[in-house]
């Protein structure tokens, strides 16, 4: 085989992984995951509108997490609005709130889960929270998204925050 070839096969492989990448990422921007877009916007209003019962601002949406082997993993077939509480101390809002509660070495996790159809991929999944960033924007301007690869933070009130401490 020729070098030539060789690299002829490799960029007709990098080109068919990107074209389904894109491909995913067009399916969600064109409503193909408005269904679970939903049912995360509803489970963060929730979690939002009820900040005081969790005594918590800041948010992640992503992944939701689940406990294997006494490790807190990425469960591949959810998604979620969670919180950390290191202490326990808002362990009785977010059961008040129904949020599923995950502790790990004593360190407690609450989340409000969203099951998946399907497990999905890294470009889907990255088209999904880009989709659910924007209309967390869109309702809701003066909350601080911060975006990481497979996941958003989220603290209410943040930008109003920032522009008083700047002042």
């Amino acid at each position: 085989m020729s070098l030539a070839f060789v690299i002829l096969v490799l960029m007709a492989f990098f080109c068919a992984v990107a074209f389904r990448q894109q491909m995913k990422r067009d399916k969600v921007n064109a409503g193909g995951q408005d269904q679970v877009i939903k049912k995360v916007l509803v489970r963060y209003k929730k979690l939002r509108e009820n900040q005081e019962a969790v005594k918590a601002n800041a948010f992640v949406i992503g992944p939701a997490q689940e406990v294997r082997k006494g490790a807190l993993l990425d469960n591949p077939k959810a998604l979620a609005v969670r919180i950390l509480d290191e202490k326990g101390t808002r362990r009785d809002g977010a059961a008040q709130l129904g949020m599923e509660v995950l502790t790990v070495k004593e360190q407690f996790y609450y989340q409000f889960p969203v099951e998946l159809e399907k497990e999905m991929e890294n470009a889907e999944l990255v088209a999904v929270l880009t989709r659910i960033k924007e209309k967390i924007e869109e309702r809701y301007p003066d909350d601080f998204i911060g975006r990481a690869a497979n996941y958003l933070t989220v603290v209410i009130d943040g930008k109003k925050l920032l522009k008083h401490l700047d002042s």
